[in-house]
């Protein structure tokens, strides 16, 4: 049953997320340019290869399109590795609740090219542990478009994502809240969105690890290292579609039994209560191997 229901999601996916277009690129790190902060979650694969990653950027959006990623606090995530390969320490799940930034990446940057076609808005909700939004937006951005392909630093507002917890508390611990970009430009094809890239590398003979020297699980299963995939398709102008609809990687053909699915390349910075948020020494570290 389990595998009938993949199939039958792929196959929604493919006929109403339409017929997004494709393409891989080669992505290095924004090494030394991010904002301080106290910790991040994300939930792509970053395959070093041999400095930089392999990523899908898809666009075909269409006005209303509803993207997201959904996070809880004190959730491992991919990257965020020690040197021996041992996870390193996640956000705080009691008290990281303040979501101060949020990085995407963009491979257009065509938005200030061609004012209002391809504008998006950001939106913050509560969750569910499967990625449903639970009632109205905590937050929504002012419409954006990207000048520039790369990757792109929205700033929030220190939203505060206690409430969303999913332990009763108190004390209120692993909120687990859902970012989303809707499509709000009169064409909206672009952005061109992100995603992590298996097949690429794998297929160019590339290592395969999340960071460093550390190996990932290949072939990769339909939920990566999670039980279950943070990032999808929700519908458009609406929530249609929960849980959301995943991704396949580009290069699939087998309905996700080959590479499974992918993640939008989205992180959340979170900072915690206390001094001004700086950047864990630790991690700078790692990132400082790979300059």
């Amino acid at each position: 049953m389990k595998v009938i229901t993949v199939v039958a999601l792929v196959l929604i996916l493919a006929t109403s997320v339409y017929g997004l277009e494709k393409k891989a690129y080669q992505m290095r790190e924004d090494f030394g340019t991010q904002p301080l902060y106290d910790c991040y979650q994300n939930y792509y694969y970053y395959i070093y290869c041999t400095t930089s990653s392999w990523f899908w950027a898809y666009t075909g959006w269409t006005p209303g399109d509803i993207i997201g990623t959904f996070f809880t606090v004190g959730e491992p995530s991919m990257g965020r590795v020690t040197v021996d390969c041992a996870p390193a320490p996640s956000c705080d799940p009691c008290n990281a609740h303040t979501v101060d930034q949020i990085r995407a990446l963009d491979f257009g940057g065509y938005g200030t090219l061609y004012p209002g076609l391809y504008t998006t808005q950001l939106s913050i909700y509560c969750a569910t542990t499967e990625g449903c939004p639970v009632g109205a937006a905590l937050w929504t951005s002012n419409p954006l478009e990207f000048c520039a392909a790369g990757w792109q630093y929205i700033p929030v507002p220190n939203v505060c994502v206690t409430t969303c917890h999913t332990e009763p508390g108190p004390p209120y611990c692993y909120p687990t809240f859902l970012v989303t970009a809707q499509m709000t430009g009169s064409v909206a094809t672009y952005p061109a969105w992100g995603m992590d890239n298996i097949s690429t590398p794998v297929g160019k003979g590339c290592i395969m690890h999340d960071s460093g020297s550390c190996p990932a699980l290949y072939p990769r299963p339909m939920v990566s290292h999670y039980p279950v995939m943070h990032s999808g398709y929700y519908g458009t102008n609406a929530f249609t579609y929960c849980p959301p609809l995943g991704f396949l990687d580009g290069a699939d053909t087998t309905g996700g039994a080959t590479f499974g699915l992918i993640e939008l390349a989205w992180r959340a910075y979170l900072v915690t209560s206390g001094p001004t948020a700086t950047e864990p020494s630790t991690w700078g570290n790692i990132k400082s191997m790979y300059r």
